[in-house]
């Protein structure tokens, strides 16, 4: 894990809005060059371990294209994710998938913070209040992220249960 001061100066770097690009190419045609242990790679996303964790087993999935938020993300390359997320925590437990927007999100590339537990539990959340969904195709995938543009700040939680099933939440 790339740890001290280069790391906190490459992260200071990927923070700058003009990086958001440079970035995600890298992520896209050079991850050989990002000098972290990679937990899992295939051609649709990038798992690494967090850097500065804040959470049980926290892991990073940053997609494999440039995506300077989850704008920029289909509905499949949100299966993907999902996918490699179930992959790396397999099943019979909790766990969240976060990915944050507007100015709660500090990296100009789309990535998503995956960790143990249920953080829709630690946040008070239930199936019944709020924004929750349980299924998309594209065309509610389309407006579900056109209803989230008009937002300052948010954060989309995908919630996995122990059965695989899953919530999407927004708050």
């Amino acid at each position: 894990m790339l740890t001290g001061r280069m790391g906190v100066f490459l992260f200071r770097i990927a923070r700058l809005r003009i990086m958001g690009t440079l970035v995600g190419l890298i992520f896209t045609y050079f991850p050989f060059l990002i000098p972290v242990k990679k937990i899992m790679i295939n051609k649709n996303a990038i798992a690494l371990p967090h850097p500065a964790s804040s959470y049980p087993n926290h892991v990073l999935i940053i997609p494999r294209k440039v995506a300077r938020s989850i704008f920029y993300l289909t509905k499949n390359d949100i299966d993907g994710i999902i996918g490699m997320a179930i992959k790396i925590r397999g099943s019979n437990h909790d766990y969240s998938l976060l990915i944050n927007g507007g100015s709660r999100q500090d990296v100009m590339q789309a990535h998503f913070h995956l960790f143990d537990g249920s953080f829709t539990y630690q946040k008070g959340l239930s199936k019944n209040e709020g924004k929750c969904f349980n299924h998309f195709n594209e065309e509610s995938w389309k407006e579900f992220i056109s209803g989230l543009r008009g937002l300052n700040a948010f954060s989309i939680i995908i919630q996995v249960e122990r059965d695989n099933t899953s919530n999407v939440y927004v708050i």
